[in-house]
């Protein structure tokens, strides 16, 4: 039970103002998430995001405890909750205001980043530039300096945002960095250059089996029935909703016992690995994705999966128990059933480990090498 104790909020373990500063990888220095590690490296990199997702602030991490320097510019950092920090300036207003993929919203967020990136790459003796996700791939060109390497997450490449033109703006920026990484084959396809193929990596040592009965009673859920865990937002349209609640209300007329669908849209980073190890199945019926997260967190937790095929899904699920990639809304019912009928977890931790943190942040280190070699 002590690692169940240990998932409480960030602000329980550390309060409001977050971790103390020996248990920081990276401290926030300013309010406009601009992050930054002090050690000694051989490799210096100003890390661009457009906003602090978790999947890129372990990114950072990773490579910072691999031995690479890292400072971080983005807008937001989603472990304290917001768009920018601190919660208190004008343009934290209006980004939350007008949170969204239109035009003004990537004006403001350029104008919040790209002095910070300007000044950084003119000031600091950086070896290179990482972009991560195609909304500020055009802020990395626009700095003279230093070599480009641009990561592209995935509506970035194959969704439609702003009428289809963040795709092509994308797609252009693609052709002007000096190496892009992407989630998926689809993603590569979708480019007019080419690209290294890279999921994002899992937290092996966070996410890992637990005793189940133990992770349903930290969670509040019923022993009794089988639970199907959505993780998304149901106002995501890409993530399909109202085709999860369908599939389980269906699979509840076919199977013997109550299925319940457990929506997990707001629970802390930290404690997701309570709620995989709670559910019985993971359901992502989505349109699209690059490498989706979840799939790979549930997997490394031996939690059976359902999905679509989008991204990568039918590589990583391809030789797991358990687990089914559908091409049809109907086959998403049978695999539910199916999944729950077997009664038992998957092996997909045994699949995941190949995307861990740590072999990511070592392809990475490995692709600066290359484009610094080629300088």
């Amino acid at each position: 039970m002590d690692r169940l104790r240990d998932n409480r909020s960030r602000d329980e373990r550390y309060g409001p103002t977050g971790p103390p500063s020996d248990e920081r990888t990276h401290p926030t220095v300013v309010r406009e998430a601009i992050v930054s590690n002090n050690g000694d490296s051989s490799l210096k990199v100003l890390q661009v995001s457009a906003s602090g997702m978790e999947f890129f602030l372990n990114q950072v991490d990773i490579l910072e405890e691999l031995g690479v320097d890292c400072d971080a510019v983005y807008t937001g950092d989603f472990r304290d909750g917001g768009h920018i920090h601190g919660g208190d300036t004008l343009h934290t207003g209006l980004l939350n205001t007008i949170a969204g993929h239109n035009p003004l919203y990537y004006a403001i967020r350029g104008a919040v980043l790209y002095p910070q990136i300007l000044k950084s790459s003119l000031v600091e003796d950086y070896d290179l530039v990482h972009i991560n996700s195609g909304v500020v791939a055009p802020l990395g060109l626009v700095q003279p300096q230093r070599p480009v390497v641009m990561t592209f997450w995935g509506d970035d490449v194959l969704g439609d945002r702003m009428a289809g033109l963040q795709p092509k703006l994308t797609r252009l920026c693609a052709t002007r960095s000096d190496h892009v990484i992407v989630r998926s084959q689809e993603m590569k396809d979708a480019l007019p250059c080419d690209a290294t193929i890279l999921p994002s990596g899992v937290d092996m040592s966070l996410f890992e089996p637990m005793d189940q009965a133990e992770a349903q009673k930290a969670v509040g859920w019923e022993p009794d029935h089988r639970h199907v865990i959505f993780p998304y937002h149901p106002s995501n349209e890409k993530k399909r909703y109202p085709v999860a609640k369908e599939t389980v209300e269906r699979a509840n007329e076919l199977f013997d016992e109550t299925i319940q669908l457990q929506v997990v849209d707001d629970a802390d980073f930290d404690e997701m690995p309570l709620y995989y190890n709670a559910a019985d199945v993971l359901l992502m019926p989505s349109l699209r994705e690059g490498s989706p997260n979840t799939v790979k967190e549930a997997m490394a937790c031996n939690l059976p999966v359902v999905s679509t095929e989008a991204g990568d899904t039918r590589t990583r699920l391809g030789p797991v128990k358990h687990s089914y990639v559908c091409s049809t809304d109907a086959e998403l019912v049978d695999g539910v059933v199916s999944a729950l009928d077997a009664g038992e977890r998957s092996d997909g931790r045994e699949y995941v480990e190949e995307v861990s943190l740590k072999r990511m942040g070592e392809r990475i280190i490995s692709i600066y090498e290359s484009v610094l070699n080629d300088q």
